[in-house]
């Protein structure tokens, strides 16, 4: 054999073993980098067992090693196309804690203002032919005292809402509230969401009522849907839906017109007294309601995302999803056949990402709230903002967790700045029932605000934005008083 032919020869091996280098610097780098970015443990698992059969498995076992792989593919490719069992089957959801729930939100149905509102929202029309001074105009009627004489169209309009208005009145009558089934998964919530627009049609119906009633002349009857507008609210904080507790802030629309009335109306001694006591009966429970939202919130992303890989039967079974559950309007459907067969040959690559089991996933959701609880806390730094999550290089579950529930943190900055400014006003209706008490007294607005100190607690006086109290200017013929976000009474 010349030399040449010698050469011709070693050509393949050389080839084999240049490709068999690059392969294996190309599946250490593979395996460096799922180290870096933190991949999870089954993959960096595979990865190495992947390495070990081309360096330290014995030459004659790597056939059969490769052909148990070629087997184990097989029979993969086999079971996504095989018929599969889905009686029974359901996304999971984490039960135990719902019940909690229910348990501690129960409230007997005669006492639950909840059931009245999903009454009067069962026959509400919200699209009706509303006449334009309702809402739509500036001014609208809830906007200030209006004649029916001068609005004919609207009072006669409102006169065929009356048993909603009254029926409203009856429900902010009761103390508790609670809205059924409790939000904890998408149908729920989306369920919820469709009652948002209803409640605000159902706060300007109570408070265009109630403007007309002053300017006609019927004030106890304004008055007093003046003051359930703040039951409503007080029924909306209640719920521990965030969606629900950023209504609350229709608290306002009802305390602002009670501030009008005080100031610029002749209340007498008894209106006052009423005013007062309802505004005092206001309760500031942000850290137990903050907690209650954040526990429905929890079980909500448990639920989420436990149900998109998750399934569990009658038994208590539970196995990664097949791809062939749907869940549409609160009802399991079969998906068409190619996408479910897409999304169950998904489930063996999820098998590796995904976590054992869908406790374990909860258990990455409470992590990832803990920082979410750390606001209940009584001296929380709400002026500090939050920072943005760092390292956003890794691809574990656990990270994807945390980096999603990372992204609701700020939310609740902002729902607490809402809540403190509307705190600020209702702190301010006490003040200003304090200061009217005082000119009726006096025949002129008080010099300063210590002049009513005794007649107000004295949190009442301190801005709740800042700390620092309440700025009052006395100018002759009228007053201001404001703070640092809420304008109480106009400067």
């Amino acid at each position: 054999m010349t030399q040449e032919q010698k050469q011709e020869k070693k050509k393949p091996g050389l080839f084999k073993k240049i490709f068999k280098w690059i392969g294996l610097s190309i599946l250490v780098l593979l395996i460096l980098l799922a180290l870096v970015v933190e991949a999870p443990k089954k993959i960096v698992i595979l990865l190495l067992i992947i390495l070990a059969a081309f360096t330290a498995l014995p030459k004659p076992a790597r056939k059969w090693f490769w052909l148990s792989v070629g087997a184990v593919v097989l029979i993969f490719i086999i079971w996504v196309f095989l018929p599969e069992d889905n009686e029974g089957w359901r996304p999971y959801t984490f039960d135990e804690e719902l019940a909690a729930l229910e348990v501690k939100y129960a409230i007997p149905d005669e006492e639950n203002a909840g059931l009245v509102y999903d009454e009067i929202f069962e026959t509400l029309d919200i699209d009706s032919n509303q006449p334009e001074f309702f809402i739509k105009s500036k001014p609208s009627s809830k906007d200030e005292p209006w004649l029916s004489v001068e609005h004919p169209e609207t009072a006669e309009w409102l006169k065929g809402h009356q048993g909603t208005i009254d029926n409203l009145i009856q429900a902010g009558q009761k103390d508790k509230c609670i809205f059924l089934p409790i939000g904890s998964d998408t149908i729920t919530v989306s369920k919820l969401i469709e009652k948002v627009p209803k409640f605000r049609q159902c706060t300007f119906l109570v408070i265009s009522a109630a403007n007309n009633d002053m300017a006609d002349g019927r004030t106890d009857a304004g008055i007093e849907k003046y003051l359930s507008i703040l039951n409503i609210a007080n029924h909306l904080y209640q719920q521990p839906t965030l969606l629900y507790y950023q209504m609350g802030v229709l608290e306002r629309l009802g305390l602002q017109q009670i501030n009008r009335y005080i100031i610029e109306g002749q209340p007498t001694e008894a209106q006052l007294k009423l005013i007062s006591n309802s505004v005092k009966n206001l309760q500031d429970n942000w850290g137990s309601d903050l907690r209650n939202i954040l526990d429905l919130e929890n079980l909500y992303a448990k639920n989420m995302l436990s149900g998109m890989h998750y399934e569990i039967n009658p038994q208590g079974k539970t196995r990664f999803s097949r791809g062939s559950l749907a869940l549409t309007n609160g009802q399991i459907r079969s998906g068409m056949y190619t996408r479910r067969k897409f999304a169950k040959l998904g489930t063996i690559l999820g098998w590796l990402y995904l976590p054992s089991s869908p406790e374990n996933v909860g258990k990455f959701v409470d992590a990832g709230f803990e920082k979410h609880y750390a606001m209940t806390r009584p001296h929380f730094d709400w002026n500090t903002q939050p920072d943005q999550l760092k390292s956003a290089y890794k691809l574990n579950y656990g990270y994807m967790v945390e980096l999603m529930t990372s992204l609701t943190y700020p939310v609740y900055f902002s729902i607490h700045e809402k809540y403190q400014r509307d705190l600020t006003y209702r702190r301010g209706s006490r003040l200003l029932i304090a200061i009217k008490q005082y000119h009726n007294e006096n025949n002129t607005w008080p010099p300063d605000l210590d002049s009513i100190k005794s007649a107000a607690p004295a949190e009442a006086f301190i801005d709740p934005v800042t700390g620092n109290p309440l700025e009052y200017e006395n100018h002759g013929e009228r007053f201001s008083l404001y703070g640092e976000t809420a304008n109480i009474w106009p400067k």
